[in-house]
């Protein structure tokens, strides 16, 4: 069965040959005949068809026995020694529905000469799948008919083939009801969905090959927010009713009525969490679910619940998530996100608020809050609670694939923002130039929001600040993508007063910069990870390169700022040049460096001890002894004047950090040395002011020698 299911793979995803008439072995997806070319879709729409509900009896089938399942294959794993068994050979179970997902992919694949459209294909072999299965294993039979669509819809039209979909969907993916029995001394019941079940009975292999067919199944939709709403259902299939334990303790009934026994929360040591998140933020369409639309007035975010706005986010390919679909506790804070002026509210910053409440927030952050802040019941999800209840080491691994998932979406939003600033913008007019800039502006937005939200908790997400670097790296770039915007206003300075451009650069002074520089606080202080171990000191030059280049960015958007602020005082807009140079924030992180590199190196370098051999012959000599005395005299006073520098910074900060303030002459003296990174040496080359004349101790050190060996020559 092994053999065959893998073969059934390999031929759907395009990798196995097949025998066709007239033609040699050819692989399903390229095929060296042009008319096998044109019919290759077709024929990887028959193959489905055909194989669809085969492969997906075999996973119910696989599904009730213990040792066919991801379950089995752990215990196998850890009660065989690892020479015995091939780490490749996944679970019968997991392997089936990896095929069966293979099968709905290549049912919504884009087939243009094909008469059916991809949601009616998805849907046909769905509801072919579960009459299969429901005849092979008559037990899962009433579970499958608990989701039968009483009223069936009898339109043909493609547009209702996509409710139907969506309709055969909710077997697999759904929230879980609590259900009152008939019998007056019954039990009563908690229905959850495939999902839900699987991660119920702890078979977690089978529940992330499970949402890899949710996002393969959700190609067929047009509509992004029947996508998005997937999605939100997906981060709340973790929600399976009252805990265990609990007097009123609902008996929890699955589609194939699955008794495996109930994960020990406490050791887990796999989840499928971080693959959950990566699919719904793909559902989401990344951070554009985020993104508001700058074409209609804020009436029509009210209007029928925003149901307009919804509409016409629709049809430009964006969602917009529905509160209702989110959990009781968290509708409350989101109506009033969606009505306030910080932009959409979507799966991202869900996330992000979990998180902050799951993990906590670094004590830098907290003087960046409101007062009035939600309760952490009113921001927590079950699937980021399950994940913190696993093993550490399995903890570990979901944060930073989470963080991974992050930090791709926030790069694709600012790769798409470069684009249109640097390639499309400078070559518009007029109007459209207006709305290309009003339209990147929401994008920006977005993205300082995101960056905003995963800020507090980013100490949290890895041991070695990793996370943290790379949200300073984002903000950077966000910083250089905003000066060439804001230059871009000089030839239009009327569209800076729009709507969206002002929230934007609002919020970037009132929010993002100080949560930036409390950021950069936290990664300063990052000098341990967990076990007492020390960083590597390449790691600590990393972070300081990175809060360098960051600096420096925020001082080319202020130049920005400024030159756009005369251009409208010349123009006669006073009030608003005032405006706009309001928004340059005074930078308290200048000219800061590195002060514990050869601390760092030395923990990380071997000890080694000096030959006698090369101690060199002392001669004596008066007048070298004299010069050298001079020399001695010389390096002493600058030595002495550091000493005091140092301790009156000491004295005045109470304590040591990995980057600290200092005045621009303590800089100056430092900036000659490899192993410190300072920034104004940085600025200094950047914009060609001055050089840096000062020479290393190490150079200083040598000609001291050579100069000796000549006298005693």
């Amino acid at each position: 069965r092994r053999f065959i299911i893998s073969k059934s793979l390999l031929l759907l995803s395009g990798s196995s040959s097949i025998v066709h008439a007239g033609a040699r072995f050819a692989a399903l997806g390229v095929c060296a005949v042009s008319k096998l070319q044109k019919t290759a879709s077709t024929m990887r729409i028959v193959a489905s068809m055909s194989l669809g509900p085969l492969l997906f009896v075999e996973f119910c089938a696989h599904s009730n026995v213990l040792v066919d399942t991801s379950i089995g294959a752990s215990l196998k794993m850890t009660s065989t020694s690892s020479q015995s068994i091939n780490s490749n050979d996944i679970a019968l179970a997991q392997l089936s529905m990896r095929a069966f997902t293979a099968c709905v992919r290549c049912m919504a694949c884009d087939a243009p000469q094909h008469l059916m459209s991809a949601a009616r294909r998805v849907y046909a072999l769905l509801t072919r799948a579960i009459i299969e299965a429901s005849s092979a294993i008559p037990s899962s039979r009433d579970g499958w008919n608990h989701y039968r669509n009483p009223n069936p819809i009898l339109d043909t039209q493609d547009s209702n083939y996509e409710v139907r979909l969506g309709v055969s969907l909710s077997p697999f993916l759904s929230l879980a009801v609590s259900t009152s029995s008939s019998k007056p001394n019954g039990t009563p019941t908690t229905q959850l969905c495939l999902l839900s079940e699987l991660l119920s009975n702890g078979m977690h292999g089978e529940a992330m090959e499970c949402c890899h067919f949710i996002l393969s199944a959700a190609e067929a939709f047009t509509d992004p927010n029947a996508k998005e709403r997937l999605g939100v259902l997906l981060l709340r299939a973790w929600e399976l009713g009252p805990s265990p334990g609990e007097e009123d303790r609902h008996k929890r009934v699955g589609v194939l009525g699955l008794d495996h026994g109930e994960e020990d929360n406490g050791k887990m040591d796999s989840s499928c969490v971080s693959s959950a998140i990566r699919v719904a933020m793909k559902l989401n369409y990344g951070i554009d679910g985020n993104t508001h639309v700058p074409l209609l007035e804020d009436s029509c975010v009210l209007s029928e619940g925003g149901n307009v706005l919804r509409a016409v986010r629709s049809r430009m390919g964006l969602p917009m998530t529905v509160v209702e679909n989110w959990p009781d506790k968290h509708q409350g804070r989101l109506k009033k996100e969606l009505i306030s002026t910080n932009g959409m509210v979507g799966i991202g910053t869900q996330i992000a608020c979990a998180l902050s409440a799951t993990l906590d927030i670094g004590k830098h952050f907290l003087v960046t809050f409101e007062k009035n802040l939600p309760t952490k019941k009113q921001l927590k999800l079950e699937l980021i609670k399950a994940a913190s209840r696993t093993s550490d080491a399995n903890f570990a691994k979901e944060k930073i694939s989470i963080s991974n998932t992050i930090s791709s979406s926030i790069d694709d939003a600012l790769h798409n923002a470069d684009f249109v600033t640097q390639k499309i913008i400078p070559h518009m007019l007029d109007s459209s130039l207006a709305l290309a800039q009003r339209f990147v502006s929401c994008l920006l937005f977005s993205v300082s929001k995101m960056i905003s939200s995963y800020a507090p908790s980013a100490d949290f997400l890895d041991a070695n600040g990793s996370f943290a670097s790379t949200l300073l790296k984002s903000t950077k770039r966000l910083y250089g993508i905003l000066a060439k915007l804001i230059l871009s206003f000089t030839s239009n300075p009327q569209a800076l007063t729009s709507k969206e451009t002002k929230f934007f650069l609002d919020y970037l002074t009132a929010t993002l910069m100080p949560r930036v520089s409390a950021l950069l606080l936290t990664l300063q202080e990052k000098q341990e990870i967990e076990g007492g171990k020390f960083l590597a000191e390449s790691k600590i030059e990393s972070h300081g390169k990175t809060s360098a280049l960051l600096v420096f960015e925020k001082e080319k958007l202020d130049n920005a700022l400024l030159k756009l602020g005369a251009k409208l005082k010349h123009a006669g807009l006073g009030g608003d040049s005032e405006w706009i140079e309001d928004h340059v924030v005074t930078n308290v992180n200048r000219d800061f460096v590195i002060k514990r590199v050869e601390d760092a190196k030395a923990r990380e370098a071997p000890k080694t001890k000096k030959k006698s051999g090369a101690k060199k012959r002392k001669v004596k000599s008066e007048p070298s002894v004299g010069k050298k005395n001079i020399k001695k005299t010389r390096r002493a006073e600058p030595d002495e004047d550091d000493d005091e520098d140092a301790s009156d910074a000491d004295n005045a900060d109470g304590e040591a950090s990995v980057m600290e303030s200092v005045n621009a002459e303590s800089v100056g003296d430092l900036d000659g040395d490899d192993d410190v990174v300072s920034l104004s040496r940085l600025t200094a080359r950047m914009e060609d002011d001055e050089e840096d004349d000062d020479e290393s101790e190490d150079e200083s050190e040598s000609e001291e020698e050579a100069e000796f060996e000549e006298c005693v020559e």
